[in-house]
């Protein structure tokens, strides 16, 4: 919540509002990943929706420490390990015994979870930018046949084509999209 103070007025309350805002926007944007972390190290969703809810306080309290410009999820899911670590050593104390994953297991699964996600998020960019260079019209056919409530019979039939003539242009821009995703992360730039 932004605070107002009579020294720093009412720009402080609004640079509180807006650097709020933006952690917010990247914790959502984050989000999945976190919990999908946090419940790979606890191994139970009661216990993941814990150390998430302890995850987002963290984070908040550190978010000064972050530095704009850089790899919020990355950054995050380092958070996100070592708190669902300590909460995992905290139940197993709790519990009594010795139980869970080792700390080297642990932190390949992270290694790994972090990596995947990154991954993730090239694909979904260079999908972004690929689907950009379609021509208008194949995008609208995109857009009409995933995006929209309608079904391809609906769709040939507006069109005036048949549904095999629709299932074979969305093949094609299929391919032409997966052969475009992969050329741009073999480059690591766009064509």
């Amino acid at each position: 919540m932004p605070s107002f103070s009579p020294k720093l007025g009412l720009t402080r309350a609004v640079n509180d509002s807006s650097r709020e805002a933006d952690f917010l926007r990247l914790l959502a944007a984050s989000y999945h990943s976190l919990y999908s972390l946090s419940l790979a190290i606890v191994g139970k969703r009661n216990d993941a929706d814990d150390v998430i809810q302890e995850v987002c306080v963290v984070l908040w309290q550190k978010y000064d420490e972050f530095e704009p410009g850089t790899n919020f999820r990355k950054w995050a899911c380092s958070v996100t390990f070592h708190v669902a670590k300590a909460y995992a050593r905290k139940e197993q104390r709790r519990r009594g015994r010795r139980a869970g994953l080792s700390d080297e297991a642990l932190t390949k699964i992270s290694q790994f979870r972090t990596a995947g996600s990154e991954l993730f998020e090239l694909r979904r960019e260079a999908l972004r930018e690929c689907v950009g260079k379609l021509s208008a019209k194949d995008r609208s056919l995109l857009s009409e046949c995933y995006q929209a409530p309608t079904s391809l019979v609906d769709y040939a039939r507006r069109h005036g084509r048949t549904v095999s003539a629709v299932y074979s242009k969305l093949k094609r821009i299929r391919r032409a999209l997966t052969e475009c995703v992969h050329r741009h992360l073999s480059r690591g730039d766009d064509e």
